[in-house]
């Protein structure tokens, strides 16, 4: 891989500084806007897709914040013909109302880079100061909206020299957002072991030790997502100053989630989360698809009532509102497995 051979040049001067077991947040606080709830919105990557997920349940009942999120698989900064997130940001800054954006991505940028019909190496000067403007850009299109901005570190991998390329990525991040004058949230430390570098278990928000990373060495599961959430609103909160209690109307609000297109019922995420149908946007009963006669119409219409009457815990409970299917029984008609 092309960062290997990087991997002795930056480990010189890639020294994290943050305290084992807690996110180090660097920069001064922003001045908020104060709206009467705060709408948070992720941008990034698979690894920001479990980060929203685990804020939906960091946050689940609490009327001060509300989270929305542009996800895109397989995205970075060194890819922009596969997606561009210079040109996506802006607008969606200025089409949806964001009080604080939070930025998660970058693991998949330890790579080459086309710039100009030339490639440029990872690592070279070149590499990194192409990278640098791409996140000065990003920065700048918050800045000038006068829009609060969390960029968040990347967490070590398994991977010994991926692991070191992504600490440099993380360093370009840390550095930028300290010359902009915006908020870097170090989650490095916070989820490595005690030798520095990788582990796949911790401690979660219940203070159980339990395991935290998805089997790629990369992602997060559910108890990690969570944890992750956790620490980025701990730093979140302290960016925000005299928060006004919220309208009831909208403390009620349901979130207008943009998944870029991807299924959001009955999907459990990679990364432990769900994606699921907000139950403003199904058909009610008086809806004309609810009174079509078509084969589930009734049942889709229902699934408000379903959710707010299931028991947590329940089989129903992970279907109508972790979006997670029951397990099926071996030759079942419903089970798809292959071969038959």
């Amino acid at each position: 891989m092309v960062f290997r051979t990087f991997l002795v040049a930056v480990m010189a001067w890639l020294v994290m500084t943050a305290t084992p077991g807690v996110a180090q947040t660097q920069g001064a606080p922003e001045v908020l806007a104060q709206p009467q709830r705060y709408r948070i919105f992720v941008f990034g990557d698979k690894m920001a897709t479990g980060l929203l997920a685990g804020l939906w349940r960091v946050l689940k009942g609490n009327a001060q914040y509300i989270a929305y999120g542009r996800l895109r698989e397989g995205s970075g900064l060194a890819r922009p013909r596969y997606y561009d997130w210079r040109r996506a940001i802006p607008k969606v800054l200025d089409s949806k109302p964001v009080d604080i954006g939070i930025i998660l991505l970058g693991a998949n940028d330890a790579r080459n880079m086309r710039v100009g019909g030339k490639t440029l190496l990872f690592g070279s000067p070149e590499w990194k100061a192409a990278y640098e403007q791409r996140v000065a850009d990003i920065i700048e299109a918050f800045r000038s909206r006068n829009i609060a901005l969390f960029w968040i570190g990347l967490p070590p991998v398994a991977d010994a020299g991926r692991n070191e390329a992504l600490k440099y990525i993380s360093g370009i991040f840390r550095d930028k957002a300290a010359a902009s004058g915006v908020q870097f949230v170090d989650i490095y430390k916070a989820f490595a072991g005690e030798n520095g570098g990788y582990t796949d278990s911790g401690f979660d928000v219940s203070g159980k030790f339990t395991r935290l990373r998805s089997r790629d060495g990369v992602h997060f599961i559910k108890a990690g997502n969570t944890r992750l959430a956790s620490l980025v609103m701990d730093a979140v909160r302290k960016g925000v100053k005299n928060r006004p209690e919220p309208s009831a109307a909208e403390a009620a609000a349901e979130p207008d989630i943009d998944l870029e297109g991807l299924p959001l019922f009955g999907r459990a995420t990679p990364q432990g989360g769900a994606e699921i149908v907000a139950a403003k946007e199904l058909p009610g009963k008086d809806h004309a698809f609810a009174a079509s006669g078509v084969p589930g119409a009734a049942v889709v219409s229902s699934l408000p009532g379903q959710r707010a009457s299931v028991k947590p815990g329940t089989a129903a409970a992970k279907l109508f509102i972790d979006g997670i299917w029951p397990d099926v029984r071996k030759g079942r008609v419903d089970d798809f497995s292959l071969p038959q």
